[in-house]
């Protein structure tokens, strides 16, 4: 994985007294520090979407896209159930909230043991099976999770209807459509907990990419066959890659859980688990921040362009050209489906997140040359 992997060539050099190969080194909890700051800010900007609420939504998005790229893009495998561990986060912490009245610390914990649990002993029966049972497989536990959840076993997950009063910590308290965290008289948005509690989740991805364990699933991933060869285990270095990958699926459904208040049958759809995968690899599987791109682009075209009514140009103030599109734009997927074909044909692995590296380095290298000329 070069996006935080490779070696700056010019590592000696230094920026703003900082080593540039400490900079490299560490540019993926930098990156995702500055994410987590600039991301509201960002999309509350009045010429995009003018409103900050959603920034919590795709925080917590990226962190289970990120999540699922263990698998995909560290690993190879390819689940069409990862909404699965995404829903037990959400479902058991409700459950422990509304039913049990347990805190909220204690269901979280429950639910990433839960989704440990379940994930491991899956990825036992799973993971040796071949790419496309394993695919397969996958996509008949998800199922299996959804039935489980429909069928209200004890009057538990609420059928249909899911979990929705009783469902939040008392520390939470919503104000005009707006969440805080009240915690010892101490009052601060939601946002920031939210950004907190990602920011960890996506270190410790962060943590397990960069460490032997991470380095081993890429050999495996590049080839397994000599990767046996070498002493690996693959079969148990698969069985936890789809363990850690699911805990921390379970991990983003917990944060998810109360951001929505509760947890719904949607969470754990094949749509869902589709919607994931589609998220990776428009973003790019290759790189550490290529799924948090695609969740990105993903959820803010569903916003942006379904909002979307009335292009003008060249200015609103200046009305020349005036075009109805919210009808068009309704379809909005078709539009992100046609980006998604374009990034898939043109870069596979790359993604958007490679093609803007790649932008952005062509034109550093052009910009130097153009100074060494000069």
């Amino acid at each position: 994985m070069s996006d935080e992997s490779a070696t700056n060539r010019t590592g000696g050099s230094l920026v703003s007294g900082l080593p540039l190969g400490a900079l490299n080194r560490y540019k993926v909890p930098i990156g995702s520090i500055l994410l987590v700051i600039l991301l509201r800010p960002l999309v509350s900007m009045e010429f995009l979407l003018g409103y900050g609420s959603v920034a919590n939504t795709i925080l917590i998005w990226m962190l289970f896209a990120a999540s699922f790229n263990l698998l995909l893009g560290y690993t190879g495998l390819l689940s069409f159930g990862h909404a699965m561990f995404l829903g037990i986060g959400a479902y058991v912490t409700a459950i422990g909230l509304s039913r049990f009245s347990s805190s909220f610390v204690l269901s979280a914990v429950v639910a990433l043991a839960l989704a440990g649990v379940v994930a491991y002993l899956i990825g036992r029966i799973t993971v040796q099976k071949g790419e496309i049972y394993f695919a397969m497989l996958t996509l008949a536990f998800g199922t299996t999770a959804h039935f489980i959840a429909n069928y209200n076993p004890a009057g538990l997950t609420g059928g249909t209807t899911g979990i929705a009063g009783g469902a939040v910590p008392a520390w939470i308290e919503t104000e005009r459509g707006l969440k805080y965290v009240n915690l010892g008289g101490f009052q601060f948005d939601w946002y920031w907990l939210v950004a907190a509690a990602v920011l960890v989740g996506l270190v410790v991805l962060w943590q397990i990419v960069r460490s032997p364990f991470g380095r081993t699933l890429i050999a495996i991933r590049e080839n397994k066959e000599l990767a046996r060869a070498m002493g690996i285990n693959t079969y148990r270095y698969k069985v936890w890659a789809f363990t850690l990958s699911g805990v921390v699926a379970a991990y983003a459904g917990t944060i998810l859980e109360i951001n929505e208040q509760g947890a719904t049958l949607s969470l754990l759809t094949v749509e869902t688990s589709g919607d994931v995968i589609l998220m990776t690899v428009l973003g790019g599987a290759n790189y550490f921040f290529g799924p948090v791109a695609g969740a990105f682009v993903w959820l803010f075209a569903e916003d942006y362009l379904t909002d979307f009514e009335m292009l003008v140009l060249p200015l609103k103030e200046v009305p020349i050209v005036s075009l109805e599109l919210a009808g068009v734009l309704a379809y909005w997927q078709f539009f992100l489906g046609l980006l998604f074909v374009i990034a898939v044909l043109i870069a596979p692995r790359e993604g958007i997140w490679g093609l803007l590296r790649d932008s952005i380095e062509t034109l550093y290298d052009r910009l130097r040359t153009g100074e060494e000329d000069v």
